[in-house]
């Protein structure tokens, strides 16, 4: 009996002498041409058999690979040959036949022989045998069709092109079939029956160059391309309207681009819609907005889903873009100015503002619902409202507009309606180009309405305050911000004052005030005019004097008495009617109560003040509406020999008290209406807001200009240089060179900068 060890060597050497038998049957198949040349499939059975064999010899290894490298040579050139005997129609088609059968051969080949890597290594081979099989397909049977398939792939493509979407199957193949040929190391694998080659490494692209297949198709594709956009473009723009050719762009850039997702090589896909771009959109852009029926068209009727799909094809190719915000910004401008050149609009803030801001949000909605909220068209928007806003008349309405919100606007309106509209003010105030004017007015009237508590909620003005700040910074509402504190402060003094023991009722009076820095509020001169009032009301304004400075040692106060208002019951009614009068007017009313009847000059002289000063008041007594709304002379709260027709009233004019006044309800006011002022006056107001408008913007630019030479320490700063710099740097007015120029002489004067020794056309800071 054999032992174990014995038993396994004989098993090994009959296994060998099988395998070696195998092998010799094999190459004698081979060699005998049993497995012909023009079939793939007559070779999978041979190498089968090879795949089964565990050992080959090296001489025998050597041969077999050299035969299998001449047999695929033999049988792609047999390949080639049935193609070229085939017409145009039928190239593609026997083009991807015979590359299947190609693919499948080498398949087969690739397997045997990457089990069997002697070929590589005993034969010493310099690539294996699949990747010589791919050289010799690109080589030699694509090389020789190239042109042929190219040509016959185009026109697949044009009929593509044309809707005819039976061609894209064959397009797809035969551009995937390119694509494989870049290959660096191929792997090769059967699914349900189909050879496909996957890159096991990328073939690596020197620089921007295309690998050999690809940059061939890649610079033929262009080119057809690049032809028919142009011929398409050209058709198109000669035979219809702008909506219509701008849709019909779309509609064909789209269908490109599944297209080009189906069949096109990712790596150059961005050129290609680069091509499409410029000649489809880029090439009659311009054409476009001239048209009759083109972009300035659209806006004026606003034809807001022709500006949408304008829109979505320019944004394709965005230099194009300007020519929808071209006529985007005066297309805005003129919305604007048909309203404030509208006499009837524009002389009321609570029509004009109103209509600005349904025009800023129409331009919001249209650059948010067409234009996707494109920062071009922002800030065309942003600028074209700027333009047309760029004088002190809309910053002065839109201030007016402020105070009638807080004064009777945001009556009965809820949090969010009040939320939404001072968000409305602020969107407004965003465009305009006269902040500083705004700033001015707002801090005046809103100095007036807290002082004279006319405001609706200070909550509300907080609020307004808080968005302000926002947009332009703390130093932009801080005298704001100083009022609201004044009255937080002052309503504590007031309760601190009624903890006394009169409990803020000196002389029985109860007496409320406010004590504000001066600073921060705009009080007009005429309300801080000396006025003689009787002993118990000087005796209660000394007795809150003593309390105050009593408190805070060194201060003083000034009393603004033209702002007081007063409660006055009239005995001599039946009724008893209660008035909200001004000082002034109860002054007054003492007055003729104790003469019967005087002169206004007399009036003023008795109370020690201008004429002026109580005008206004005793008009209040004559044509309040609240008691007088027909405005009709005899049904005044005193009577006079003014003339009834201007209301209009003269020195010498005597007045009198109506002791047959009647009034229904028990209370009404007399506060004084604005009167219209003369041309003097209003010259003489515009004088002096344009002096403290000038005197804001000099000392702005003073300190940017300050600032900006700080930075610049060691730095050469040209005078063109700091004018344009210190012109961007500010926002709250439109800074002119003249006027930099001459706040750059002011701080030369100041010593805070001078001009350079070494180039007197250059600053220095003087540290």
């Amino acid at each position: 009996m054999l032992n174990v060890e014995q038993k396994s060597y004989n098993i090994k050497k009959i296994k060998k002498e099988l395998e070696k038998e195998m092998i010799n049957g094999i190459l004698q198949y081979v060699n005998n041409g049993i497995f012909p040349n023009n079939s793939p499939n007559s070779y999978m059975n041979a190498y089968t058999l090879v795949q089964n064999t565990a050992d080959l010899g090296d001489n025998q290894c050597e041969d077999l690979f050299n035969y299998h490298n001449k047999t695929i040579q033999n049988f792609i050139e047999s390949c080639l040959k049935k193609v070229n005997k085939l017409s145009n129609i039928q190239l593609i088609d026997g083009f991807i036949k015979e590359t299947e059968n190609i693919n499948f051969l080498i398949y087969w080949m690739n397997r045997i022989f990457t089990y069997l890597d002697r070929f590589y290594t005993k034969a010493k081979q310099k690539s294996s045998l699949s990747k010589n099989a791919l050289n010799l397909y690109r080589d030699f049977f694509f090389q020789h069709l190239q042109v042929d398939v190219h040509r016959e792939v185009n026109k697949l493509i044009k009929e593509d092109r044309n809707c005819n979407l039976e061609s894209r199957p064959k397009i797809k193949i035969v551009l995937r079939i390119i694509n494989d040929l870049d290959i660096g190391i191929p792997k090769i694998i059967k699914e349900n029956n189909k050879i496909s080659w996957i890159p096991e490494k990328q073939a690596e692209i020197e620089g921007n160059e295309y690998t050999f297949a690809k940059k061939w198709y890649k610079d033929s594709f262009d080119k057809e391309t690049k032809k028919f956009a142009k011929d398409k473009a050209k058709a198109d723009i000669h035979n219809m309207s702008a909506p219509e050719y701008i849709t019909s762009q779309l509609k064909y850039l789209n269908e490109e681009n599944i297209r080009e997702n189906e069949y096109i090589n990712p790596i150059f896909h961005n050129e290609i819609n680069k091509i499409n771009y410029q000649f489809l959109i880029g090439e009659n852009a311009d054409e476009l907005g001239k048209m009759d029926t083109g972009i300035p068209y659209m806006f004026e009727n606003k034809r807001t889903d022709e500006l949408t799909k304008a829109y979505q094809l320019f944004n394709l190719y965005p230099v194009s873009l300007k020519v929808i915000t071209n006529a985007f910004q005066p297309y805005i401008k003129k919305r604007g100015e048909e309203i404030s050149q509208n006499k009837e609009i524009s002389k009321d803030p609570k029509k004009f503002i109103p209509e600005l801001i349904k025009l800023k949000k129409e331009m919001d909605n249209l650059v948010e619902n067409c234009f996707e909220n494109n920062n071009s068209f922002q800030d065309t928007k942003n600028k074209s409202f700027s333009t047309f806003m760029n004088k002190e008349f809309y910053a002065k309405q839109l201030s007016n507009y402020t105070d009638f919100c807080m004064k009777i606007g945001f009556k009965g309106k809820t949090e969010e309606e009040v939320e939404n509209t001072l968000n409305e003010i602020i969107g407004l105030f965003t465009c305009l180009n006269t902040k500083l004017v705004f700033s001015i007015d707002a801090n005046s009237k809103m100095s007036d309405r807290l002082i004279r508590n006319k405001t609706i909620s200070t909550n509300y003005e907080k609020k307004l305050i808080s968005k302000l700040k926002q947009e332009q910074g703390l130093n932009y509402v801080s005298k704001m911000l100083q009022m609201i504190n004044d009255l937080d402060k002052s309503k504590k003094e007031i309760d601190d004052y009624k903890t006394l023991s009169h409990r803020g009722m000196p002389n029985g009076i109860k007496f409320n005030v406010q004590v504000i820095s001066q600073s921060a509020w705009d009080i007009n001169k005429k309300s801080m005019e000396k006025i003689e009032i009787p002993k118990y009301l000087n005796d209660c304004m000394e007795d809150f004097d003593k309390y105050y400075t009593r408190k805070h040692n060194g201060q003083k106060l000034i009393w603004c008495l033209g702002l007081s208002k007063v409660e006055i019951q009239y005995l001599c009614f039946k009724n008893k009617n209660i008035s909200t009068s001004t000082l002034p007017q109860y002054l007054a009313l003492l007055q003729l109560e104790k003469y019967n009847k005087l002169s206004l000059s007399k009036i003023a002289e008795i109370l020690g003040c201008h004429i002026n000063t109580i005008l206004t008041d005793i008009s209040g007594l004559v044509y309040n509406p609240s008691f007088n709304p027909q405005g009709l002379k005899e049904n005044g709260l005193i009577l006079g020999t003014f003339n009834d027709k201007t209301k209009e009233f003269k020195e010498d004019d005597e007045i009198y008290f109506n002791n047959n006044f009647s009034f229904s309800r028990q209370k009404f006011q007399t506060l004084p209406l604005t009167l219209k002022k003369s041309a003097a006056e209003v010259k003489e107001t515009e004088l002096e807001e344009a002096q403290i408008t000038k005197k804001y913007q000099d000392n702005i630019l003073q300190s940017t200009l300050t600032r900006i030479m700080k930075s610049r320490i060691g730095q050469r700063t040209t005078h063109v240089w700091i004018v344009n710099e210190a012109s961007k740097q500010i926002d709250l007015f439109r800074a002119q060179p003249q006027q930099i120029k001459e706040n750059i002489e002011k701080l030369i004067e100041k010593n805070i900068m001078k001009r350079s020794e070494k180039d007197r056309t250059c600053y220095e800071y003087i540290a």
